[in-house]
């Protein structure tokens, strides 16, 4: 990617990936259908919810260090949904490849997640996230795709 010049490059990309945020606009689901519950916090614990219950919440962020914004800590902690204990944590120091765009965070970021996710897997698959929170403006998104 172009980071200076003339932008072309850049403004290619931007296009690419506007291209990559409307062909998953049409992928976006907006009702309920996961294949967990939330845990109950009633006393009737007799409502059984076919499903199973949601287990592990993840969240992910990272963190710029003031002196060099191109390098970062990134971080991805796995909750127990009942107790909201850390029963996990990954987390990697990594160097920025792609500029931060407006509109573009997902871009920036989601390479990395999708690392950290993959080492979790390998580290500790038994506490693999069923929901996963991310920074993002969601529905709120200029281009209405959440990322």
């Amino acid at each position: 990617m172009d980071r200076g010049g003339d932008g072309s490059d850049l403004e290619l990309q931007k296009q690419q990936w506007a291209r990559t945020q409307d062909a998953l606009k049409g992928r976006l689901v907006l009702e309920d259908d996961f294949e967990w519950s939330l845990p109950s916090v009633s006393s009737n614990s007799d409502q059984s919810d076919a499903r199973g219950k949601l287990k592990y919440i993840g969240g992910f962020d990272i963190s710029f260090l003031k002196e060099d914004p191109s390098t970062a800590c990134a971080a991805v902690v796995v909750l127990d949904a009942d107790t909201l204990e850390i029963v996990h944590e990954e987390f990697d120091v990594v160097r920025m490849q792609v500029p931060y765009i407006p509109g573009f965070l997902a871009f920036r970021e989601a390479p990395i997640l999708l690392g950290l996710l993959e080492k979790l897997k390998i580290n500790a698959q038994h506490f693999y996230p069923q929901l996963l929170m991310v920074d993002g403006n969601g529905l709120l998104h200029p281009r209405e795709v959440l990322v």
